[in-house]
């Protein structure tokens, strides 16, 4: 079994752009750049057997790269957040990118929650005790403003989960190339 999620890596140069943007924030624990990513598909724990359907399928998998830009920052969980990241610009491309791959690993049995794609890039995972309320939220504020230069990614990527108890740490197994049509 193998705890996973497909998605794009963060490339350097965007890295450091969400960096600088990470040391902005009023909380205790953010990602490290070497987690920077844009989850499109979360597979979660899967065996062997699948990952290998699902690998030969994305070896096949025909699909063009998509422009994105990170623009402004948001928070998920509502009163209780629990996830601030940066957001991606609005993009039909990557949404219909996304529902293709969601589409693909359904056909292997793989059980995806139906819920809105929001596509983003983690920056700081909250516990309560992380963080002023009223201090974050002026810090996301004052972050509406951050955007990226566009960057298009070049391959759609199959990370692993570790979990740790220091957090988890995703490192990228397989690339999927896109073209650049």
């Amino acid at each position: 079994m193998m705890r996973c999620f497909l998605g794009f890596e963060i490339p350097p140069h965007i890295g450091a752009q969400l960096l600088l943007q990470s040391h902005r924030l009023p909380v205790a624990r953010t990602q490290p750049p070497e987690n920077y990513h844009l989850t499109l598909v979360f597979l979660g724990e899967q065996p062997m057997d699948v990952l290998q359907d699902i690998d030969l399928a994305l070896e096949r998998f025909d699909a063009p790269s998509v422009s994105l830009v990170l623009k402004g920052l948001g928070l998920f969980g509502g009163t209780k957040p629990h996830n601030l990241h940066a957001s991606v610009a609005p993009n039909p491309a990557l949404q219909h990118l996304q529902s293709r791959l969601e589409t693909l690993a359904r056909s292997f049995g793989v059980n995806i929650p139906r819920r809105k794609f929001t596509p983003h890039a983690t920056l700081a995972y909250l516990r309560p005790s992380d963080f002023d309320h009223a201090e974050l939220e002026r810090a996301i504020a004052r972050g509406m403003g951050f955007e990226t230069e566009p960057f298009m990614p070049d391959a759609i990527s199959l990370f692993r989960v570790h979990q740790g108890k220091h957090g988890n740490r995703y490192d990228a197994v397989a690339h999927y190339p896109l073209s650049n049509l």
